[in-house]
């Protein structure tokens, strides 16, 4: 069937003609209304599509007060982690009759703030987050509170925002890391660790150090950086290690990222992975298993991340109250060849 020509907009009335019924049982195929049979459904839909008729979501949403849209605002789209978030939220969204809006903050808390400048603008239905390491305070959250939108937070999150939390135990991830090394004989450990405001690595650097108390293994203040976890950090960390009179024969490194930047930087300066120096990441990403030597980690579930968020978004959207619970999800220590000695 041609689109209309001269139209500059199709409109509920350009279907009902081509179909011949109200313009009234349109609109309400149109938005699912269950008084209209699924055979009408169909037909409408499928000459709106024919037609290029695009539904008024705003427009929707102001009779409704719904827009059945889920905003997810994470930092960085090109990780593994968010990729394997991003992938259960959108699954469990769609089974749900939800579409997702996606806004990437590359880690900038005022990207973050405009992010859900955006998403309040949109009139999303529920909010997904994952926060910035440079987010500190948390007051551009509010209009959803005072909204009564639920915010559902994953990985790194703010408890003094209200909503849903899923988490893993940051600490015990960098504990087993470590303990791991220390296994392996390792006994000078250096950790790369993140911004030391965030939570998530304060725990990680937390978990390092304990670890080497439990061991009775020393702790040098050369051997823990904080960083903003840039590939530029990881080149210079493992420069300022490497030239130190007591190299370290371990590194714990808090992300994916930063730990595939210190392997290769270590070999181009001619360290021999892992029988001089063994590395082991609080991340995976999936090229870990295809670098050599493959790279040990630490696995974060970003997939059931994603999944657990968004399904008690949705709950708390359904059932119209706040939920404050918070979900642990489990770890799993990857060893491969960077920390296998034979």
């Amino acid at each position: 069937m041609p689109p209309k020509e001269n139209k500059s907009e199709i409109t509920i009335n350009d279907i009902a003609k081509e179909l011949k019924i109200s313009p009234s049982t349109v609109s309400r195929a149109l938005n699912d209304n269950a008084k209209i049979s699924d055979v009408t459904k169909r037909k409408v839909k499928a000459v709106a599509q024919d037609l290029g008729y695009e539904l008024n979501l705003v427009a929707s949403s102001l009779s409704k007060n719904k827009t059945n849209i889920i905003g997810v605002i994470i930092p960085n789209i090109g990780s593994q982690f968010f990729a394997k978030a991003l992938s259960g939220i959108q699954e469990v969204a769609r089974s749900h009759g939800y579409n997702v809006i996606i806004c990437q903050t590359n880690e900038s808390v005022q990207q973050e703030i405009e992010m859900t400048r955006v998403m309040n603008s949109a009139r999303v239905d529920g909010l997904v987050c994952c926060l910035t390491m440079e987010t500190k305070d948390f007051s551009h959250f509010d209009v959803f509170v005072k909204k009564g939108i639920p915010v559902s937070m994953f990985d790194r999150v703010s408890y003094s925002v209200p909503g849903p939390k899923i988490v893993v135990d940051n600490y015990e991830a960098a504990y087993v890391a470590t303990e791991h090394l220390i296994n392996l004989g390792c006994k000078r450990i250096a950790h790369l660790a993140g911004v030391s405001t965030s939570k998530v690595f304060e725990d990680r650097a937390e978990g390092f150090k304990d670890a080497l108390t439990k061991y009775e293994l020393p702790l040098l203040s050369q051997y823990l950086l904080s960083s903003d976890l840039t590939e530029q950090d990881a080149r210079d960390a493992i420069r300022i290690w490497m030239n130190l009179p007591e190299k370290p024969d371990g590194i714990v490194a808090a992300s994916a990222t930063t730990g595939l930047v210190i392997a290769s930087a270590a070999k181009s300066l001619g360290v021999q992975l892992p029988e001089e120096l063994s590395i082991i990441s609080l991340g995976n990403e999936r090229c870990n298993e295809f670098v050599t030597p493959s790279l040990s980690a630490i696995d974060m579930p970003g997939y059931e991340m994603g999944k657990s968020a968004v399904k008690q978004l949705i709950k708390s959207i359904a059932d119209g109250e706040l939920d404050n619970s918070i979900t642990l999800k489990p770890i799993q220590l990857l060893i491969r060849n960077s920390s296998f000695k034979h």
